[in-house]
């Protein structure tokens, strides 16, 4: 990639090369009773006194902090305090996890393997105040989709129900904040219609990583477009479309920018709780791509590039053309819906977006191993949450301290990463550095982490790293992790 000085990671940050995993083929359950209280009284919190025995979700994370060697002199002891060299007394800790949709086309219980879940945040916030000393503020925020509902995400995770009664016991200073300045809503009449809405309270910023993008080594490619499905401007059905895009103006020889929320990069601390989830267009979905959440304009951030590599990524091959016109007649009977009333609409709606099947499966729009695209955006903001200070200015040396938890208690495969199919993986993988996680990750999936390139490709930057050189000899590598066969999307088998 681009030129600068070699910085390390774990220069700044000791704990940055600390991976692990805790596997309980005994836990394929959340814990569904808010505030989700652990399931006994722990030494370093000798002044709880509420429990809930049924709760094992509390102890596979604390066994996590425990495995990776946290505070290793005090564990077991009123002193124990795994996140004392994480968080210090008075900081902002922004918790960011995955909650991207309030509804799966396979139903409820498809809808555990999609979203974060209350009973994973509990005892991160826990040990997050205790870190904090009642000093400080913790943040709860993520940029869903457009039209997922909020209140129902947080109905069914449990995490307003969890704050509300965190709150009453004194645990001060926390508050959720939906991130997106829009919403998608459906009208009495079948209608959808965009709407405006509080946003991020601090506002966002445009930032800009130039020739330094991972983006900047395409620049030289003539005649270059990057598109994504939010960018309406752009014909998605005709698969040889080479249009200006939105995204164009954001992308380009000239500049490389992305808008970011505030809140975000005023965070001292951010901890990421991402799903472990296949994904169509990145493989897998896990705490990198989690980050796509920081983002305030969807149209910054480039998906895929038009035509067939090596200039562009959207097919491995153009399809047929039967093809194309059964997909136009899928699409257009899908707006049809939109705008229609019926009874069983939404019924309906779910049935033809489940069976798509029945125009064929046809890979498309970057949906497939031979994206080049979305690992080099997903890369470029994790180095944007790790260099960017509070003003969105890209700094030389890591501004903020991060821990990663990859949540696969319930997994989601196949189809990704929200047509998949549940599957209880009773796994959670954690650490401080996101590429090392996820490898790990990768790793207990019972996959190879040098197919997907948001992996293979994270040590190659010189400037705004993501990794010390060293921590890309990862010792677990040859190392058997469980026994998982797990499912990609078609376009990655």
């Amino acid at each position: 990639m681009s030129g600068g000085q070699l910085l390390n990671m774990s220069d700044f940050f000791p704990l940055a090369d600390i991976v692990g995993c805790v596997i309980n083929q005994g836990v394929k359950n959340y814990c569904l009773q808010p505030p989700f209280d652990p399931p006994e009284i722990f030494p370093e919190f000798p002044t709880l006194n509420k429990i809930n025995r049924d709760n094992s979700i509390y102890l596979l994370v604390r066994q996590l902090l425990f495995n990776l060697g946290l505070d290793k002199d005090n564990v077991g002891t009123k002193n124990w305090n795994p996140f004392k060299e994480l968080i210090k007394p008075g900081q902002i800790v922004l918790i960011k996890p995955n909650l991207v949709t309030h509804e799966h086309i396979r139903g409820k219980e498809a809808l555990y393997s999609s979203i974060s879940h209350g009973s994973i945040l509990r005892p991160l916030i826990d040990y997050v105040y205790l870190a904090l000393r009642g000093e400080g503020s913790i943040i709860v925020a993520d940029n869903p989709v457009a039209s997922a509902d909020f209140d129902k995400i947080m109905q069914f995770t449990g995490i307003v129900a969890m704050i509300d009664e965190l709150k009453t016991r004194k645990m001060a200073n926390i508050e959720i904040i939906d991130l997106r300045p829009k919403i998608l809503t459906e009208t009495p009449d079948g209608r959808f219609k965009y709407e405006s809405r509080p946003r991020d309270p601090l506002g966002y910023v445009t930032i800009d990583l130039g020739s330094d993008s991972a983006f900047g080594e395409l620049d030289a490619k003539p005649h270059l477009h990057y598109y994504t499905l939010a960018d309406h401007s752009v014909n998605h059905i005709d698969p040889k479309f080479q249009g200006k895009s939105k995204t164009d103006d954001y992308h380009n020889p000239s500049s490389h920018r992305y808008i970011v929320s505030r809140s975000v990069l005023n965070a001292d601390v951010i901890i990421n709780v991402a799903k472990m989830k296949s994904h169509c267009k990145a493989g897998v979905s896990l705490s990198l791509k989690n980050m796509i959440g920081i983002v305030f304009e969807k149209d910054c951030m480039p998906h895929h590039r038009p035509g067939l590599p090596p200039d562009g990524d959207s097919f491995p091959y153009y399809p047929a053309s039967h093809f194309v016109a059964a997909r136009k007649g899928y699409l257009n009977l899908k707006k049809w819906i939109r705008f229609h009333r019926f009874p069983g609409v939404k019924a309906f709606r779910n049935w033809l977006q489940n069976n798509k099947v029945l125009v064929g499966q046809q890979i498309e729009h970057g949906n497939w191993k031979g994206n080049d695209t979305i690992w080099r955006t997903i890369l470029d903001l994790n180095r944007i949450v790790f260099y960017a200070d509070k003003n969105g200015e890209m700094q030389e040396k890591p501004q903020r301290k991060f821990f990663a938890l990859v949540d696969g208690v319930i997994s989601q495969q196949g189809e990704g990463p929200m047509g998949g199919h549940p599957v209880a993986t009773s796994i959670i993988v954690g650490g401080f550095n996101p590429v090392l996680v996820d490898a790990l990750a990768i790793k207990t999936m019972g996959l190879d982490f040098n197919t997907f390139k948001s992996i293979s490709n994270a040590n190659q930057f010189s400037k705004w790293k993501l990794m010390a050189d060293r921590e890309f000899d990862l010792s677990f590598s040859n190392r058997t992790v469980s026994n998982l066969n797990f499912k990609l999307s078609k376009g990655w088998r």
